[in-house]
């Protein structure tokens, strides 16, 4: 009778560790995450202490080139030194090298992805980066897929990097902007990838605001019933000329509006309320996170000025 009760207690205590470790893990998942970019050409202003305000850093950027090599830029290699000495105290925050971008830094994709010996050798070089420089993983900017063809390659190039980097135990994420056909391709390759990062704050057309973005986004993303819970939604650190488009970086928004010397009417930027109210809706989404572009421009995050203070704000 004794050795019944004692196998019932132990039962009943093993089911209750089992669902706490369960909660925990739930709990843990279900972090709302906020994702920073840092371009290199503001790396001088990177303040270490803005590690406590974000989950993940991607640092922007290196280049492939049509045979899978990497083309790493002068100052790369100091500037993730800086980086990663800044995160010594940091070990949560995830850092990761961005790979690609607009224009130039996306031209050798297509040609890489479509070759199965460039591809094979694209993925081992950046596992070596990677390793060789102590990050957490890569996040993959190809602007943009466009053809069936490309589109065909691109995702048989996450298939590839995901299972490589589900070996090596590496991060991996895809940068992804919001017309109809690139949402469609990021449900593509979601179940590759350990979230998509939707740049939501690039320019569209007939789009003339952020919030018409945002709203034209989110609206996309329900009808092509992209994974939530992997999903990571980008809001601008910079204001548009509404005449020009030229971009503005929002501290220096912030300046002229100090000075007096910049007509605000003429300008669309998020503040820190809207930059706050969008935080709290996507939250309530049911979303994974936001990311933002860039960190270097923002105002010091020992300021009320700063955006990046002001979305932790709502999250504690």
């Amino acid at each position: 009778m004794q050795n019944k009760n004692l196998i019932k207690y132990t039962c009943i205590f093993s089911f209750i560790i089992f669902s706490i470790m369960e909660s925990n893990a739930q709990t843990e998942s279900a972090v709302f995450k906020v994702v920073a970019y840092q371009k290199y050409t503001t790396i001088q202003r990177f303040n270490p202490k803005t590690y406590a305000y974000f989950d993940q850093l991607i640092y922007k950027l290196i280049r492939p080139n049509s045979n899978g090599e990497l083309i790493i830029l002068p100052t790369t290699i100091s500037d993730l030194k800086l980086l990663k000495k800044g995160k010594s105290e940091y070990d949560n925050v995830k850092l990761l090298i961005g790979i690609g971008g607009a224009k130039k830094n996306s031209k050798h994709f297509s040609a890489m992805a479509a070759s199965p010996v460039s591809r094979k050798n694209f993925i081992k070089n950046i596992i070596e980066f990677c390793h060789q420089h102590g990050l957490d993983g890569a996040d993959i900017d190809w602007e943009y897929p466009q053809s069936s063809v490309d589109k065909a390659n691109a995702v048989v190039l996450f298939k590839e990097l995901h299972k490589a980097f589900k070996e090596k135990g590496l991060f991996l994420t895809a940068a992804v902007t919001y017309t109809p056909g690139q949402v469609r391709f990021a449900k593509s390759i979601e179940n590759y990838v350990h979230q998509v990062n939707l740049m939501v704050y690039e320019p569209m057309e007939g789009l003339h605001t952020f919030q018409e973005q945002i709203d034209f986004a989110m609206n996309l993303i329900h009808k092509e019933k992209l994974n939530l819970k992997k999903l990571i939604l980008g809001l601008p650190f910079y204001g548009r000329n509404l005449s020009d488009g030229k971009a503005i970086a929002y501290n220096k928004i912030i300046k002229s509006k100090e000075l007096g010397t910049t007509d605000l009417s003429k300008l669309d930027y998020m503040d820190i309320d809207e930059t706050k109210n969008n935080v709290i809706n996507m939250k309530l989404n049911g979303l994974a996170g936001i990311m933002f572009w860039e960190l270097g421009f923002d105002t010091s995050v020992n300021t009320s000025t700063s955006l990046l203070r002001g979305i932790n704000s709502v999250l504690k």
